[in-house]
């Protein structure tokens, strides 16, 4: 058997020394659990050091998680903003088409710069909710005012040289002046007429002055004449759309030759079908 450890100690101002026997065993068992503890204590500060570490990774995931979630909101929000602008455009070329204008493309332009900024989003989406419905009214007095347009004959029976103007001029057959109540379009024999507008055939005659000739309702009070037909192509009481064909050029009645006398006339008094009808 091995002899015991003698320790010694001495106290701080070396006045009393102390010694004492342990056996081995003890002192074995003793640096075992100082070695233990020294072992879980290093272990303890390195699982400390990985939940700092991982304490820190989760606060910036958790960062990068709530950017995430106000990015992902911002860019909802200039969706649904982006669908309402759209919107707009679609309304803007409605209103312009129901008037026979093209759209402004620089409103185009202007619809098409989309918000920087979360702010600037919600200051854009105000806006849209504050004008929306005085655009609804706006649309829906372009519409009204749209299809009175639709109605008016602005378009050109026939393309051909002006033979003659509305107003005063000499007559042809008396050589007295008198009031011309259309223009003269001249044009050959046989080419189509066709109706500036929609409209109700309210008359198709085939003889005095004008010879065969129809006359078109368009509503609102407005009728247009279509005067020394070779041919009408249309009944009375019958509807015709824009462009459909009402007769053919001819030369019948008091004509010098192939033309077409075009009249317009508002409250059944004629007027300058120019005033109506698009540059020619």
């Amino acid at each position: 058997m091995k002899p015991p450890v003698s320790l010694i100690l001495v106290h701080g101002d070396g006045s009393r020394v102390l010694r004492v026997s342990l056996p081995r065993s003890i002192i074995y068992a003793t640096a075992g659990l100082f070695a233990t503890a020294a072992a879980s204590t290093i272990g303890l500060s390195d699982d400390y050091a990985r939940l700092v570490r991982d304490s820190g990774r989760m606060a910036a995931l958790q960062q990068r998680e709530a950017e995430q979630r106000a990015a992902d909101a911002v860019q909802a929000r200039v969706a649904t903003v982006r669908g309402e602008i759209t919107a707009w455009k679609a309304l803007h070329t409605k209103m312009w088409k129901a008037l026979g204008l093209r759209p402004d493309r620089a409103d185009d332009d202007a619809a098409a710069a989309e918000p920087q900024s979360a702010g600037e989003v919600e200051l854009l989406a105000s806006t849209v909710a504050e004008e929306g419905p005085r655009l609804k009214e706006l649309e829906h007095a372009t519409g009204r005012m749209g299809r009175l347009v639709s109605a008016l004959p602005l378009s050109w029976p026939i393309h051909g040289q002006i033979d003659s103007e509305y107003g005063m001029r000499r007559s042809p057959f008396s050589g007295k002046r008198q009031h011309h109540k259309g223009i003269d379009i001249g044009s050959p024999p046989g080419t189509p007429v066709r109706s500036p507008a929609p409209g109700i055939v309210i008359a198709a005659h085939s003889g005095g002055g004008y010879g065969r000739n129809v006359v078109l309702d368009h509503g609102n009070g407005i009728e247009s004449r279509y005067a020394h037909l070779k041919k009408v192509d249309v009944t009375v009481g019958q509807r015709v759309e824009k462009g459909d064909v009402v007769g053919l050029v001819g030369s019948t009645g008091r004509s010098t030759g192939p033309h077409l006398h075009y009249e317009v006339l508002v409250e059944g008094k004629p007027v300058n079908p120019r005033e109506f009808l698009e540059a020619h």
